[in-house]
């Protein structure tokens, strides 16, 4: 079994690949041009948009942090590499899980992308050595992102309070768990 998933993942149409410091314009455009439907969700969003400077020290840092084993983030682009359609990673939460994160342009939403990359991001993780379970966490009201665990099979484990840092948010999280006996 391997240690790490793989840099590089493609499915039809679609890309997904570590990023390097060449996609840091990409990102911050993809950002700011999306922030209507990224900041009422997550916190980060409105300090990222089109920050090139943020973009390449978390790129460095995601880079570290990769070799290190504890996050592992992929930049999702169409199959021809020119188009950004969003980010997702995978986090390690638990000395036997990982954590999916997710989020896509407005461009690419609606066309069964994020369903296909968190189906295959948790068989990768499901296929990692000392890695039994993966988690998807999501605002009770945000109802794109509670859909995509729904939809995989992913069982809803628990619903904590957690603290509201965007306009949407209800500070009720969902914890969805699928496990390599799911």
């Amino acid at each position: 079994m391997p240690t790490t998933p793989p840099e590089r993942i493609e499915l039809d149409g679609i890309v997904i690949r570590r990023e390097t410091s060449d996609d840091a314009h990409a990102v911050a455009d993809a950002i700011a041009s999306n922030i209507p439907r990224l900041a009422p969700w997550m916190e980060w969003a409105v300090a990222e948009a089109g920050n090139v400077d943020t973009q390449l020290t978390r790129i460095a840092d995601n880079a570290v942090q990769w070799n290190s084993g504890s996050v592992y983030d992929y930049l999702i682009t169409d199959a021809s590499e020119v188009e950004v359609l969003g980010k997702a990673g995978m986090h390690k939460r638990s000395d036997d899980g990982l954590e999916i994160g997710y989020w896509l342009t407005q461009a690419a939403e609606g066309r069964g992308f994020m369903t296909r990359i968190a189906a295959e991001l948790t068989f990768v993780a499901l296929s990692m050595d000392g890695i039994d379970k993966v988690e998807i966490h999501c605002d009770e009201a945000n109802l794109r992102s509670r859909a995509i665990p729904e939809r995989l099979g992913y069982r809803l484990d628990r619903v904590v309070d957690h603290p509201i840092t965007t306009t949407h948010q209800t500070g009720r999280q969902m914890i969805w768990i699928y496990d390599a006996t799911s």
